[in-house]
């Protein structure tokens, strides 16, 4: 059971925008310490039904996986077995973070698999059914000249005939494959959960060298697509997605926290006052940003997203106001504040006015993200042990923990349909990783399996 939400008056970070405050804000109260970025289908509902086994996730907090066995692709006409290694190993890996599933070891398979084709009326479903698979995922790849066509098909092992996907077989360039499965995974999570996955869809990050520069990435949400958009030797934080794919981020390449954005591959720099300029949020239009315009305190302003001119000031207070994050509808913000003597989660109406406070419990709330839903912001919060962790609250200001007993989780993210989070943990002794669970918290799993020091993951949507 997870403990009730009680932190330490004692904080070290202060949000997104807050993680690159300069040492002017430690000059304008001892409250907030230094910051760590400083520049040093159509079936049936019975059909779609996720009946399966039940797995223990967190604590005494249980989740349905089906079991689903995902036999070797088969490589035809000459098509190269590499291709064929990167389909099954994408089906296996993507179904398994998909978190609906549970994928069946390859070495439970009593049987020579090879031997069965892909239709239906090659498959003795009954095998499937001894190794306790409920799904079966069929795949094929056949070489077509340059092309490669490509085969995915989803059986039902208790019913013993093909499920009807929105997704349909292909010939394609052999660039395109893993794009075109994880089009198959989508269209498998809809029809079990009725709605798409989420494959295909992108986040961006920042990841610290050995040099002590950090740097922004961008990559696609199963890690695959790695692109580095910072080229600079300074640090770079915070970024956050704009229209067509444009990415905004914080940059100390010129001796100050300035907002820089990546536009079709080119960089330049939007807003470049004195202090901060930090935090940035988009939404219909509009962008929110962190400035202190060469003062001593940050304040939530609207800014041109063409040439960075200031628009309205929203926020307007002696304490630091950092970190807005938009409502769906970009009705309201929600931001950080420390006018109640701690980091607490705000909300206000669009121009500024209405501004209340959302959080109550704890005295060090940061990093808010309002859910594409609409009725919870994602945050994270330090509690009584001095660590951080993960929680959610509503409109009304109920909270709810999402992770527990398991490092420090901080910095979480939704996905574009609200029913995932990506988030920073240093869980299991090798630095900072990035996470993905569910949004109840019941479903966690590690996102990138190699390296370290990742941060600030904002997810495309």
């Amino acid at each position: 059971m997870m403990r009730p939400f009680a932190l330490s008056p004692r904080h070290r970070r202060f949000g997104r925008s807050a993680s690159a405050l300069l040492g002017i804000c430690l000059l304008l109260t001892p409250l907030y310490a230094s910051a760590q970025d400083a520049p040093t289908s159509a079936d049936s509902a019975t059909e779609g039904d996720l009946s399966g086994i039940e797995v223990e996730v967190s604590g005494s907090a249980r989740r349905t996986l089906l079991p689903v066995a995902v036999p070797d692709t088969q490589a035809l006409a000459g098509a190269d077995s590499a291709i064929a290694d990167e389909v099954e190993q994408t089906l296996r890996r993507n179904l398994d973070l998909a978190g609906y599933f549970r994928v069946l070891p390859v070495d439970s398979f009593f049987f020579d698999t090879h031997n069965e084709g892909v239709a239906a009326a090659d498959i003795n479903f009954s095998n499937w059914m001894n190794v306790g698979a409920q799904g079966l995922v069929k795949s094929s790849v056949r070489a077509e000249g340059d092309q490669i066509a490509l085969d995915l098909r989803l059986f039902s092992v208790d019913q013993g005939r093909q499920i009807s996907l929105n997704w349909s077989a292909s010939t394609l360039s052999p660039d395109d494959v893993r794009k075109e499965v994880n089009a198959f995974i989508n269209a498998v999570i809809e029809h079990y959960t009725g709605q798409p996955g989420f494959f295909g869809s992108r986040i961006a990050y920042s990841q610290r060298t050995r040099s002590g520069a950090k740097h922004i990435y961008v990559m696609n949400i199963d890690g695959s697509g790695v692109q580095r958009i910072t080229r600079n030797n300074a640090i770079n934080l915070l970024p956050s997605f704009g229209p067509g794919g444009a990415i905004y981020f914080t940059s100390y390449q010129d001796q100050n926290p300035d907002l820089w954005v990546w536009r079709g591959g080119r960089v330049s720099k939007l807003s470049s006052r004195s202090g901060q300029n930090s935090g940035a949020a988009f939404c219909g239009g509009k962008l929110a940003v962190t400035l202190s315009l060469g003062g001593d305190n940050t304040d939530v302003y609207l800014i041109s997203p063409e040439d960075g001119s200031v628009v309205q000031r929203l926020t307007d207070h002696w304490a630091i106001d950092v970190s807005p994050t938009w409502s769906p509808d970009c009705s309201r913000i929600a931001f950080v504040s420390g006018r109640s003597g701690g980091a607490h989660i705000y909300v206000m109406n669009a121009d500024g006015t209405e501004q209340r406070r959302l959080t109550f419990q704890g005295t060090y709330n940061t990093t808010p993200e309002w859910s594409p839903r609409g009725d919870r912001i994602v945050f994270s919060g330090r509690d009584e042990r001095n660590h951080y962790d993960i929680f959610s609250v509503d409109m009304q200001g109920n909270i709810e923990r999402l992770t527990q007993d398991q490092g420090n989780n901080f910095e979480p993210s939704y996905s574009p349909d609200g029913r995932y989070l990506v988030f920073t943990s240093d869980r299991g002794g090798q630095g900072k990783r990035l996470w993905l669970m569910s949004a109840d918290g019941l479903f966690q799993k590690l996102l990138t399996e190699e390296g370290s020091s990742y941060e600030e993951a904002a997810w495309e949507r």
